[in-house]
Parts: C-alpha cells; sequence; structure tokens
C-alpha cells in the first residue's frame, strides 16, 4: 500500500529521536507536520481533528 492516509500520525517517538506529528485531512486536503517533542505534545493536548473540524472547507458527510 502507498499514499497518504488520512488522520493523525505520530512517529519518530524513541528515546533520542526527535518526534514528528502529522495531520491530513481527507476532505480538503489541509496538512500540518509539528516537529520536536514539546510541540508534538502540545499538538495532541489542542485535538487538532477537532479544532481543523471547525474550519474545514471540505465537503460534510450528511
Amino acid at each position: 500500500m502507498s499514499g497518504w492516509i488520512g488522520g493523525i500520525q505520530v512517529r519518530r517517538t524513541d528515546r533520542g529521536q526527535t518526534p514528528i506529528a502529522d495531520h491530513l485531512c481527507t476532505a480538503c486536503g489541509h496538512h500540518r507536520r509539528v516537529t520536536g517533542r514539546q510541540k508534538v505534545t502540545d499538538f495532541m493536548r489542542s485535538q487538532p481533528v477537532l479544532q481543523h473540524a471547525a474550519e474545514c472547507t471540505g465537503p460534510k458527510p450528511p
């Protein structure tokens, strides 16, 4: 399988690595990437999926 899957992906969480979090909205194509342990922690606490849903310009489900 190849390509992007929508939602949130957090990777590189092992000790000594710099964590990276990606959020991709499949409705509108919006992408956001956050790098760094504290920034990823803050990003996940902010509930990015719900936050983006309020401002998403893509088609809304029925």
